[in-house]
């Protein structure tokens, strides 16, 4: 029987969870404004960049890019670091809560007919127990364009 490891957070009080297999690292909040932060821009969902042992990488707030209205940074939020196109990235979430040992049946495909592009990112749901959230492919939130811009790459 197949087994997956999924981080669980939350993104405007709601459970999100993504593949421990794509997590690096999860870290304290903490943002340097750049070029990027609080501007008005191409990429709303840009909150800044984050000092990472000597490397500036790009934060995303991720419930801004899924659209969720409680996007304000929470009292106690961290950053999810994971590679997107081999790039480096932090996605700001408002908290890490564990992760998840679950097997078969616990993680199901999204159903094409909730696909969107907007969402496109949510391949995937698990179930745990009578909870049931989507798991988000972090590799898929930004096109590789834009992680280049972002990079200076």
């Amino acid at each position: 029987m197949n087994e997956a490891q999924i981080v669980v957070f939350s993104l405007d009080g709601l459970p999100f969870g993504a593949s421990a297999e794509e997590v690096e690292e999860v870290i304290e909040y903490s943002i340097l404004q750049g070029e990027y932060g609080n501007s008005e821009n191409k990429m709303p969902c840009m909150e800044g960049y984050t000092n990472v042992r000597g490397n500036m990488i790009p934060v995303v707030n991720l419930g801004k890019y899924l659209g969720l209205e409680g996007t304000t940074v929470p009292d106690d939020p961290k950053i999810i670091l994971a590679r997107a196109n081999k790039i480096l990235v932090g996605f700001a979430v408002n908290n890490v809560s564990r992760i998840l040992r679950l097997k078969g049946k616990a993680i199901q495909d999204t159903p094409r007919i909730i696909t969107t592009p907007e969402n496109a990112c949510i391949k995937k749901f698990a179930i745990d127990g009578e909870l049931l959230f989507p798991i988000i492919h972090l590799e898929s939130v930004l096109p590789e364009e834009a992680l280049r811009s972002l990079s200076g790459t």
